[in-house]
């Protein structure tokens, strides 16, 4: 969607790099006041607005360029523990919850992820049948109260919605909205729907529409305030199974390392 390694020697520098850019980021603010004190004291009649326009407008592009590298840094370790085995997905995933369908079962039936951590049921959607069993998902998932919630489905309603994205868009809404006022505190992420083969789509050409419903999804997420993650560039041949819809066990830790990356875990 690694072992615990709580014993583990941190690596050299781990845990100063972050701290490195922000002493710089502090040192550079007070560069750039001195500058603008000095030319105030050497040139008392001048108008410096324009130098100090200048000067602040620097000062903000450097500080910016570091917050974004500091940024980068913390993405780079949270990595490397990862995949140095310092914390499991168990403990990466603690207190938070993902909602999901068969695709998402793979997560504990594969042994990737606690079954506490994903509630998941085979055949739910938001649009037709599917949103009944979707509704009894959701009331466990209030009850938990989870700080960040993973939303993983929409496959289902490509035949549910007949391949009719705005019906899918509307259905999708509804239940966002539903979740977003029961859980005002919690972050919601969606996942995108996963391609599928092409011979699926020649037995239905409703799942010709992924892509359609992915944009759909995007732009939801812009408008109601939650965060897309698309997985599709994750999606390997090879990962397929017989039915060319679901996932082998090789598909699941580059997709939980995406959701644990977007949503810095």
């Amino acid at each position: 969607m690694r072992k615990s390694g709580s014993s583990r020697r941190k690596r050299p520098g781990e845990g100063d790099k972050i701290l490195r850019f922000a002493v710089a980021a502090v040192l550079l603010l007070f560069l750039v006041a001195g500058i603008v004190v000095v030319v105030r004291l050497m040139n008392p009649r001048v108008d410096a607005t324009e130098g100090r326009k200048r000067l602040e407008e620097v000062a903000s592009a450097d500080v910016q360029e570091i917050d974004a590298k500091i940024q980068e840094l913390e993405a780079e370790e949270r990595k490397e523990k990862r995949e140095s085995g310092d914390r499991s997905y168990n403990e990466i995933f603690a207190g938070t919850l993902l909602l999901g369908d068969s695709v998402s079962q793979g997560l504990y039936e594969f042994g990737i992820m606690n079954e506490s951590l994903v509630i998941a049921q085979r055949g739910i959607g938001v649009c037709g049948a599917g949103r009944d069993g979707l509704k009894e998902c959701e009331d466990r998932v209030v009850s938990a109260n989870p700080a960040k919630l993973f939303l993983a489905i929409g496959m289902n309603d490509l035949k549910a919605a007949r391949g009719n994205a705005d019906t899918f868009e509307e259905d999708y809404r509804s239940v966002l909205q539903e979740i977003e006022k029961a859980l005002p505190d919690t972050e919601i992420y969606i996942n995108s729907i996963l391609p599928v083969q092409s011979k699926v789509i020649e037995e239905n050409s409703d799942y010709g529409n992924i892509p359609e419903f992915n944009e759909r999804l995007a732009r939801l997420c812009e408008e109601e305030g939650a965060v897309f993650i698309d997985n599709t560039d994750l999606v390997k041949d090879e990962y397929y199974t017989a039915d060319g819809i679901h996932m082998s066990p090789d598909y699941y830790p580059g997709w939980v390392d995406h959701m644990a990356e977007v949503a810095k875990l």
